[in-house]
Parts: C-alpha cells; sequence; structure tokens
C-alpha cells in the first residue's frame, strides 16, 4: 500500500505563516522595535498551526509548515522577551538608581564630601584667574593689533593723496 502525498492542502496557510515568522524573527532583532513582533507572530502561529492541521488531515507534505512554525514561535518568543525586558525597565532602572545612591553615601564621609567640596571650590577659583590671566593677555595683544593696523591704514591713506596730488 502506497500512500500519495501530492495534496498541496495547508500549504498556502504555511507559506503565510512562513513569511509573516521570517518578518517576525527579523522584527524581533530591531532594539526597541522587536516587542511589535508578536503582532505578526502570534498570526504566523496561528497560520502555520491551522495549516499544519490540514496538512495533517490530509496526509500532504508537512516540512513547509513545520518551519513556518517554528521560525514564527523563535521570532514571537524573542518579541516576547523584548516586551517582558521593556516592560520592566523602568522598575529596574529606579531600583538601580536607589542602589547606586545608597552605594554613594556609604562610600563617602561627610568628611570626604568636605573635602571634594572645597576641592572642587579651589578648582573653580584657580579656573577664573586662569581666565582672567588670559583675557588680559588677550586684550593687551588685541589693543597692540589694533595700533598697527591703524598706523598701517594711515601709511596707505597718506600714500593716496600723495598719488592724487600728482
Amino acid at each position: 500500500m502506497e500512500e500519495n502525498k501530492t495534496s498541496n492542502a495547508g500549504q498556502g496557510l504555511g507559506i503565510a505563516g512562513l513569511v509573516l515568522g521570517i518578518t517576525a524573527l527579523i522584527i524581533s532583532f530591531i532594539p526597541c522595535l522587536g516587542m511589535w513582533a508578536i503582532i505578526p507572530g502570534i498570526i504566523a502561529i496561528v497560520l502555520s498551526a491551522i495549516g499544519f492541521s490540514q496538512a495533517n488531515k490530509a496526509n500532504a507534505k508537512k516540512g513547509l509548515v513545520i518551519a513556518a512554525l517554528v521560525i514564527s514561535i523563535v521570532g514571537t518568543a524573542i518579541a516576547g522577551w523584548q516586551f517582558y525586558v521593556f516592560r520592566n525597565a523602568p522598575s529596574k532602572l529606579e531600583q538601580f538608581g536607589k542602589e547606586f545612591k545608597k552605594a554613594i553615601e556609604e562610600e563617602l564621609n561627610e568628611d570626604e564630601l568636605k573635602d571634594l567640596e572645597e576641592a572642587m571650590e579651589e578648582l573653580e577659583g584657580e579656573i577664573e584667574e586662569i581666565t582672567e590671566e588670559s583675557m588680559g593677555g588677550t586684550a593687551k595683544a588685541a589693543s597692540e593689533a589694533l595700533k598697527e593696523f591703524s598706523e598701517e591704514v594711515e601709511k596707505v591713506s597718506e600714500e593716496l593723496e600723495e598719488e592724487d596730488e600728482k
């Protein structure tokens, strides 16, 4: 008894499921957008499952339908993981912030904080001194350059007047 497996039952749904499954798989790897792959992934799983059921009843080829089902499940699982991560991210960040603040407070005592503040104020004063010194030097250089420029302008104007008189 030979079985004839030439039926195409479920193949159309299998192809649709495969296309949506591949789409879901690709989208699921995109950071911040991967969780949206759940939508085409679930649709692909449903289509592939229906196609598998039809192929099984008609005793047709199931390779394409099984591939579509596997790819759809993988893509949807990755998208579901991203959804879970993004759903829990705010609480994890808040918890991290609290732990970080607590660790800083434990590590630095009041004396160290005062020393750090004094060092920052001293550094700030040095920056102001450097800025004032640079400004003085810059102003002096600018005045000298302006003086030289005005002398050159006078020379050129005198030469032009002499040429006009000739």
